[in-house]
This record gives C-alpha cells, structure tokens and sequence, in this order.
C-alpha cells in the first residue's frame, strides 16, 4: 500500500474528491495541520492509468498533491 499526501483544509474536502475514485485511493486522515494522508493499492501498471484521473478530480476540488512533509526533498537550509 503506498502513500501519497494531499494539502487541504479538511479530511472531508479529499474525501469527497476521491469518492469513488478508480485504484483504491483511500484518505487515511490528518498527517499535520496542512496536510491529509491517503493510500491507494495499485500497481504499476494501474498507478499509470489512474492517477492522472486522481490528480485531476483533487485539481477539480482546489487541492493538491504534496511531497511528505519533513521529507528532505525541497528542503531548504537557508535562513
């Protein structure tokens, strides 16, 4: 089962994005005050079909996908 984060206001605001969504995409609930955890089971193969249909219907509802939050990717150490 793989991660995926999603900047919002509320749990519900993601979970009425991706109700019914293709792949299995689930929201797991609040990983920090900005951010919703979700999940989904799919593979390869589905991941590469579906995402894009996941994208656009959070892209529809003003939301966006993140990377984890405290990750080292785009962090930055100036001050």
């Amino acid at each position: 089962m793989d991660r995926f984060f999603v900047r919002a206001a509320s749990v519900n605001a993601v979970r009425r994005a991706l109700d019914r969504a293709p792949g299995g995409a689930r929201v797991i609930g609040r990983f920090d005050r900005e951010t919703i955890e979700c999940s989904h089971t799919m593979d390869a193969h589905s991941l590469a079909r579906h995402w894009p249909v996941l994208l656009s219907r959070l892209d529809k509802a003003g939301l966006v996908v993140v990377d984890r939050p405290g990750s080292a990717v785009g962090d930055s150490a100036e001050g």
